[in-house]
């Protein structure tokens, strides 16, 4: 077992109580109208519990990105998960489940005769269509960010950017749900 701990970023609502009572909260594919989600929250991963592996700083990324760019407060919440669980599809962490996956796709899109092809579709395609068992999925969120530390000929050691984690449900989460940051968003306000 490797306990890690994991962050969640939610808008600031003045209910960090009510946050710790409840969290962590799910992501879905509809919003609170039932109009399906386009743009940055829509769950990419699939529906599920969306964190930040690790880093704390990723977390409040996300709210200043998501949150305080559009006038709102965020706060970060923390958990921990078992990051060595079976039940983990780990894209980052297991080169078995990453080339597997990349293969996948690239049946999916010779079959569709496409020449991209999203995540979703194929984990969509593997729920559906294998035997995968797995509680959640790790991916790297963001690449192409290099080190300056190099190999001969010219290569480089890889910078790990943002890695994201979504659970399909809680059963992989290990201890309290718990706000451990508040952001509210204070700008432009009078006394």
């Amino acid at each position: 077992m490797k306990l890690t701990r994991i962050y969640q970023t939610l808008e600031h609502r003045n209910n960090n109580n009510e946050v710790e009572d409840n969290g962590p909260y799910f992501c879905s594919f509809r919003d609170d109208k039932g109009n399906l989600k386009n743009g940055v929250k829509t769950p990419w991963l699939g529906e599920g519990y969306y964190f930040w592996d690790t880093r704390i700083e990723d977390a409040r990324w996300w709210g200043k990105t998501i949150y305080e760019n559009k006038g709102r407060g965020y706060i970060i919440c923390k958990t921990t998960y078992d990051a060595h669980s079976p039940l983990l599809y780990d894209l980052l962490g297991d080169l078995k489940s990453f080339d597997e996956f990349v293969s996948i796709a690239d049946e999916l899109k010779k079959v569709n005769s496409k020449k991209r092809i999203s995540f979703l579709y194929v984990l969509k395609y593997l729920k559906e269509h294998t035997d995968f068992n797995y509680k959640a999925i790790r991916i790297l969120a963001v690449s192409n960010k290099s080190t300056d530390i190099c190999f001969p000929k010219s290569i480089y050691l890889a910078q790990i950017g943002k890695v994201q984690i979504c659970f399909f449900d809680k059963e992989l989460l290990q201890n309290e749900f718990k706000v451990i940051e508040t952001y509210p968003y204070n700008k432009n306000m009078t006394i």
